[in-house]
């Protein structure tokens, strides 16, 4: 049986353009675009999984809003990655790149044009057609 894998991404939303992320080359699926994010660890909610990866890997704070999808998985060779994205917005702008090679804001219309890695798909086809001016944000001003 292969190993599950749950992983939360976070779809950032500034000046209605959204975050892209690509994942350094040496990594697994080092070519692919993604909503940056990562593993949800034990005893964590999604919620606090996205503010913790989100810190680890721009050090930055985020604000975290409603969820894109339902959580989405794919098979990969290394185990199956069950995928949830949440709409989110920076509180802070440090932008340290730790795991990304590169980060690009992008219109909706330009999401499709990029190589995602196959979980996050179904998000990028809801965001590109979302009215991003409607999106909640919990607990922010």
């Amino acid at each position: 049986m292969k190993k599950q894998i749950n992983v939360v991404g976070a779809a950032l939303i500034e000046n209605g353009k959204v975050l892209a992320t690509k994942r350094n080359d040496d990594r697994v699926l080092g070519t692919l675009w993604e909503f940056p994010g990562g593993k949800i660890e034990t005893g964590e909610t999604p919620e606090q999984a996205l503010q913790r990866e989100l810190n680890e890997e721009f050090n930055d704070e985020i604000v975290v809003g409603e969820r894109v999808t339902e959580t989405n998985s794919h098979e990969y060779d290394f185990g199956i990655v069950n995928l949830t994205v949440y709409y989110a917005k920076f509180l802070t702008h440090h932008f340290d790149l730790v795991a990304h090679s590169r980060v690009e804001w992008l219109n909706q219309n330009e999401l499709n044009q990029l190589s995602w890695a196959e979980a996050d798909q179904a998000a990028v086809n809801v965001i590109s057609k979302a009215d991003l001016t409607q999106v909640k944000f919990y607990g922010s001003n």
